[in-house]
């Protein structure tokens, strides 16, 4: 049985080794299989590049609802720091790449963000209101100077 096995496989490398040009069809093969990967890869970006600009449009995922949930993820990331409780924050956008038809904003991507407001208890502490300030940038990646942090009553 031991005997079998090894000449199965040395008939099959002589079959494989008998083929004319097989250097060729190899190479062919990889360039099929490198053009599928190609273009599954780019189908799936485009689809999801459309899909994100018919969702700012049409479906939940609105502009609106979009700054919300950064709002929010934001506060709650923020009333987490040390020393700072009732965290507000308001974002604004840069809206120079959109366009409004029918009442409805287009969108190639969301917009980046402009600015951003920050109102907080606990502020006054300045390691309060740093820590604050490095967690918005590393968030957002924005530059301090479009940062306002604010003390509220």
């Amino acid at each position: 049985m031991s005997e079998k096995t090894p000449k199965s496989k040395f008939k099959w490398v002589e079959k494989l080794k008998s083929i004319k040009h097989i250097e060729i069809y190899i190479t062919i093969i990889f360039a099929i299989i490198l053009i599928l990967i190609f273009f599954s890869s780019t189908g799936s970006n485009k689809s999801s590049v459309s899909n994100i600009t018919s969702k700012t449009t049409t479906q939940d995922t609105t502009i609106t609802t979009y700054v919300s949930d950064m709002e929010q993820r934001l506060e709650q990331i923020l009333s987490q720091v040390q020393g700072a409780s009732n965290v507000k924050v308001m974002l604004t956008l840069d809206m120079t790449n959109t366009t409004i038809k029918d009442n409805v904003i287009e969108v190639a991507d969301f917009p980046e963000v402009k600015g951003v407001v920050i109102v907080a208890k606990g502020v006054e502490n300045t390691g309060v209101k740093m820590n604050i300030l490095k967690a918005v940038q590393a968030v957002i990646d924005i530059s301090s100077g479009r940062i306002e942090i604010l003390s509220s009553n």
